[in-house]
């Protein structure tokens, strides 16, 4: 099925008369948190009964996108029957514990953009080739001959801005930017979402990145980094994983690393978050894939079911081995 074609059949699906539930993965990010609100309210606007529902706890820096708080996960405003949208998520798991309350839906539409998507929808709208998920749901929006509101507009601009690193990371396309000067054209001030995002971290935001940041180690001569937070971390600063945004970036910046993970004790769980980032020379999807979990080529995470210093013990040596067959080619 063409691209048209499937954001037609994706329309004619929710314009059935049911309503449709929009949902992305747990521990929101701003690209599922913005590709999300701006479906609700563009399916809003063409009559069909929408609403947001994200695993609590949301991060409380998106509170200023229009619509969270609408979250029918804390109101618990459910339909009797529903459409249900997952956009942003490579496998149905990681819409997380919401997801056994959205079982009983009438269709499951999935709008992705990882290359380790497990194709889980009735219909699947899936482009590894794109940004975000927030250009998918432009390029939905674009097909069915609608305009930019400024409440679109706010949603969408997170959406890209939070999926490309400000456009520094190297999924960032064209129509990011296209993207991105539609919605100032309609109302969005970007130094202000920015500002939000990026700029104004908690002093508490600020203590556990310093704590993590003493834990930065090197390897493989400094081509590979890693990073930790332990659950002691999380209690001595009062926060806990949704306030970690950002931190995957920190290893992957420095001058000469290639590759970098970023651990992460989970509060009252057995097992450690993982989240790692790569330059040109290392495919960290493929190595979340070995722990079962997935991403994209520069980009991935995965859950691994152990403690935090052997989880990292077992990166270190994937990382190196495939920067040490790079180096020997």
């Amino acid at each position: 099925m063409t691209e048209p074609a499937t954001h037609q059949a994706i329309l004619e699906v929710l314009e059935n008369g049911a309503a449709a539930l929009v949902t992305s993965h747990v521990r929101l990010d701003g690209d599922g948190v913005g590709s999300a609100l701006a479906l609700v309210h563009a399916l809003r606007a063409r009559g069909v009964a929408a609403a947001p529902v994200f695993q609590p706890p949301t991060p409380p820096i998106f509170d200023f996108l229009p619509g969270l708080e609408e979250n029918a996960a804390t109101t618990g405003d459910f339909p009797e029957e529903f459409n249900l949208v997952v956009l942003d998520c490579g496998n149905y798991r990681r819409v997380g514990e919401v997801g056994e309350r959205l079982q009983r839906r009438e269709r499951l539409i999935n709008i992705d953009h990882h290359e380790s998507n497990t194709l889980f929808g009735d219909l699947n709208y899936v482009d590894p080739s794109a940004s975000s998920c927030a250009e998918m749901v432009r390029r939905l929006m674009d097909t069915w001959q609608m305009e930019l509101t400024p409440q679109i507009a706010e949603c969408l601009f997170t959406g890209v801005v939070s999926d490309t690193g400000q456009f520094s990371h190297q999924g960032t396309t064209s129509a990011a930017f296209s993207i991105c000067a539609e919605c100032v054209e309609a109302g969005v001030r970007p130094h202000m979402v920015i500002r939000r995002l990026f700029l104004l971290p908690s002093p508490a935001q600020v203590r556990l990145r310093q704590l993590a940041m003493g834990t930065l180690q090197f390897h493989c001569g400094g081509r590979a980094a890693t990073m930790r937070i332990t659950e002691q971390m999380f209690r001595e600063t009062e926060l806990g994983p949704i306030d970690t945004e950002g931190f995957a970036e920190i290893a992957i910046s420095i001058k000469g690393v290639e590759a970098s993970a970023l651990l992460k004790e989970m509060p009252g769980c057995d097992y450690t978050k993982v989240s790692m980032r790569s330059r040109e020379k290392v495919d960290v999807c493929e190595v979340a894939r070995l722990f079962g979990g997935g991403g994209h080529t520069h980009a991935a995470g995965c859950e691994i079911d152990d403690t935090l210093e052997n989880a990292e013990s077992l990166l270190v040596e994937e990382l190196c081995r495939r920067l040490e067959t790079d180096s020997s080619r």
